[in-house]
């Protein structure tokens, strides 16, 4: 009788604790959910402050962010370097530690070098060009609008022939022409002369500081290259410092995922844009076409914005063809959409393969959400955004199913009718289940019921 009635105190002991830790773990999920509440219904109220916040910030920050892209993008280069000069300068020094620390000073420079020249020599060869275009076309404006005219007489065999000869007049020309300046005035604020002259001083003052970020930038990019494992050992330190060892290596392993996500999607949007951009340009040189250096070079560029990029492209480039040539603007089309169907689906996946994992729909989703919180940069840097949710999404919830002892294939779901709370087994459905469980072959099932019925009612 003692030893039983301690079994029972140690039981009641027992579900007294699993009841505490039961409304303990009830009570935090309450909490943290009011918390959550509670701070988005702050920012949705106090949005406006905390956008000029988050402004501000970034106002600060840019030279250190500008850095760590920087640092981003030349890490490849400065990595291939190393690698090549290492045993070099090792086979010939007595002291490593100094050795490595001199190449890894030497390749981030050298680094440094390339990226600027290749800007540089980007530069030099394409910003004459597209200078002389845009100059051409301000030029040229009322002979291109005239010969639209033209063309679209022609096309509709004088049919609106008085409209036509109304359109060709010089003043009708001038007046659209001030009314579409008029609307990007009105656009800019720069209706009044006051705001033009504030509106220059700001832009002078923007690109004064976007050139002093950008020194500072480069600055810091050369520090982060040389300082690239401290910067990972003090990561690493902290994150086994706050979290048990199991969670750690969870977080670093999301951390590599992300790295792998981040340079493996855009390293190779920025490869595949430009080898776009240069194939549209000695395309447009093969077939005649007008301004190919601007074209190459505005395809090129919103190539780099997933899915809509083509579509932003050839909304700015086919109008400027259509202005000098009709015909030639209506082949430019036909050449802009089978040159983003060869990227889509034979360039884009050879370069890309399948770096984010996501399907169709999660990359619109991204696309149209990093867009319209963050602008183009949201748009690009959405997709391996959400490609590393998706991808710690996915590793909670093959935890949590994994804890209740159900299988992580999801496969294996996708005919799951239920699962039997007392042997864990799966039911999966029938074959006749399967057969109507889709809604419009149950229905036309039931309307087959229902007209064998009233068949044996008439009879």
């Amino acid at each position: 009788m003692p030893e039983q009635i301690e079994d029972n105190e140690k039981k009641a002991k027992k579900i007294t604790r699993e009841q505490y830790r039961r409304y303990w773990i009830q009570a935090s999920v309450v909490i943290l959910a009011a918390f959550i509440i509670i701070i988005f219904y702050f920012c949705v109220k106090r949005y406006a402050g905390i956008g000029k916040g988050f402004s501000k910030l970034n106002s600060i920050l840019s030279p250190i962010i500008i850095g760590f892209v920087l640092a981003f993008l030349m890490n490849p280069i400065m990595r291939a370097l190393e690698k090549g000069m290492l045993p070099f300068f090792l086979s010939r020094s007595k002291n490593e530690k100094k050795t490595r620390h001199r190449v890894r000073n030497a390749s981030s420079l050298i680094s440094l070098a390339i990226f600027l020249g290749i800007i540089a020599v980007f530069l030099w060869a394409v910003v004459p060009q597209l200078v002389d275009t845009v100059n051409d076309l301000i030029n040229n404006i009322d002979d291109q609008i005239v010969g639209v005219i033209d063309w679209a007489d022609n096309l509709t065999k004088g049919y609106f022939a008085d409209q036509m000869k109304a359109a060709r007049d010089t003043k009708n020309i001038e007046n659209a022409l001030h009314s579409a300046l008029g609307y990007v005035r009105d656009y800019l604020n720069l209706g009044a002369s006051d705001n033009i002259v504030k509106t220059l001083t700001n832009l002078g003052i923007s690109v004064g500081k976007g050139i002093l970020n950008a020194f500072l930038g480069i600055i810091v990019s050369v520090y982060v290259l040389n300082s690239k494992e401290v910067f990972k050992s003090h990561t690493k330190k902290i994150v086994y410092g706050f979290f048990n060892t199991s969670h750690a290596n969870e977080v670093l392993d999301i951390g590599r995922k992300a790295k792998e996500v981040f340079y493996g999607f855009i390293s190779g949007k920025i490869i595949d844009s430009v080898i776009i951009g240069v194939l549209c340009y000695f395309l447009m040189l093969l077939f005649r076409f007008p301004y190919p250096m601007l074209c190459s070079f505005i395809i090129g560029v919103t190539n780099v914005i997933p899915v809509f990029g083509p579509y932003i492209g050839g909304l700015f480039t086919v109008p400027l063809v259509f202005m000098n040539n009709p015909v030639m603007g209506i082949y430019f089309l036909i050449f802009v959409i089978v040159l983003q169907q060869v990227d889509g689906n034979i360039i884009g996946p050879a370069i890309l393969g399948n770096s984010t994992g996501l399907s169709p729909f999660w990359v619109v989703f991204a696309i149209v959400i990093g867009g319209g919180l963050f602008g183009v940069i949201g748009m690009l840097l959405g997709v391996p955004t959400v490609a590393l949710l998706y991808y710690i999404g996915g590793k909670i919830a093959n935890w949590a199913v994994e804890k209740r002892g159900h299988t992580t294939n999801s496969t294996e779901y996708i005919d799951l009718k239920a699962i039997d709370p007392k042997t864990n087994e799966m039911i999966i459905k029938t074959e006749e289940e399967k057969r109507y469980s889709n809604p419009f072959r149950k229905s036309r099932f039931i309307s087959k019921i229902k007209k064998l019925i009233k068949k044996k009612e008439k009879k």
